[in-house]
């Protein structure tokens, strides 16, 4: 382990950026943030005094040309994050990129392959990996306690949006890409990646709205290549949250209430061979804080990455195929 001081700087000033980003940053021994990015002088110059940072910059260019910027955090609209992060790579800056790492197959793929050339490190903030209910899931999937997984039920949703719609750039198809499914999707499709330490090989996909319509309901049947199928909604319409997940195995059942978001804590319920149930409850976790601290550490250690731009690539191919089998109205193969 070393001691050497982690310069950050962050691009994009928005709610994530403010309320969970920039206080994971400055939560980490080791972290130092050094500069903010914004569109408006004033408010990079505003997150800079309410967070510590030395510089407040308008052009990120004049932050990736600061040498005491060692990693770059991109918080901008998802069309922002491929000409960012490959700007940072480029620049010899390790990158912390949000999700979705972009907006298209091939950008996701230019940014792992500059960010492989250039020798940085590249992570996704795929937070949910960090919430202590699913590395619990994973432990039990991993042991063998509930036997082959066979099932995945998942639903993801924040309730209705102020308004009842979507907002700001997130309505835009070239700036978000997707609706509901990059917004929130993106996380709880990740998860089962990560439960299930498998590829997902097939996707049946509908959306409530046309092509290039920001989509509030998406529902999805996926199949991995070890054989289990999973079926997942995830919308922000209803009223309502509901956050639950099933996972059923050949000889026991996870079931997670409230569990599938990170702002709102839930229980477990694992139903085991000999028909006991056990129970635990898990509250609300800063899961973005620790998803932070994961890669400062990574990249104060030298250690492999992960949540990788691998998982960001993965992430998009499957969204890109969510959106051809909602709109084309047919099943998509992904490659294994």
């Amino acid at each position: 382990m070393t001691t050497k001081t982690v310069g950050w700087g962050l691009i994009g000033t928005g709610k994530i950026a403010d309320d969970r980003i920039l206080p994971g940053i400055n939560a980490f021994t080791g972290n130092k943030l050094v500069a903010v990015v914004s569109r408006e002088q004033s408010r990079a110059d505003l997150f800079a005094k309410k967070f510590g940072a030395q510089h407040a910059y308008t052009n990120y260019a004049d932050m990736l040309a600061n040498p005491d910027v060692h990693v770059v955090a991109i918080h901008t609209p998802n069309d922002k994050h491929a000409e960012e992060a490959i700007a940072a790579a480029r620049a010899g800056k390790h990158v912390f990129c949000d999700k979705p790492m972009a907006t298209t197959v091939a950008d996701a793929e230019r940014i792992v392959r500059e960010c492989e050339k250039a020798g940085v490190k590249l992570g996704v903030n795929f937070h949910n990996r960090f919430m202590p209910c699913f590395i619990e899931m994973k432990r039990i999937i991993d042991s063998g306690e509930i036997g082959q997984v066979m099932l995945a039920q998942l639903e993801a949703s924040p309730g209705a949006r102020p308004g009842g719609t979507l907002s700001s750039w997130r309505v835009d198809p070239k700036s978000a890409g997707l609706g509901t499914s990059n917004s929130i999707g993106v996380h709880v499709f990740d998860i089962l990646r990560y439960l299930l330490s498998d590829e997902i090989t097939e996707v049946t996909s509908l959306f409530d709205t046309p092509r290039n319509v920001m989509e509030q309901i998406a529902l999805s049947i996926f199949r991995f290549g070890k054989g289990a199928m999973a079926q997942l909604t995830v919308h922000e319409i209803a009223p309502y949250p509901h956050n639950d997940i099933v996972i059923q195995g050949s000889k026991g059942r996870i079931t997670g209430h409230g569990l599938t978001r990170s702002r709102a804590g839930g229980v477990m319920e694992v139903l085991t061979a000999d028909g006991k149930t056990r129970t635990q409850e898990f509250p609300a976790t800063n899961a973005h804080a620790a998803c932070v601290a994961a890669f400062s550490t990574m990249v104060r250690d030298n250690l492999p990455v992960t949540p990788s731009g691998i998982d960001g690539l993965r992430s998009v191919q499957l969204t890109e195929a969510m959106a051809k089998s909602a709109w084309d109205k047919v099943t998509v193969r992904l490659a294994s």
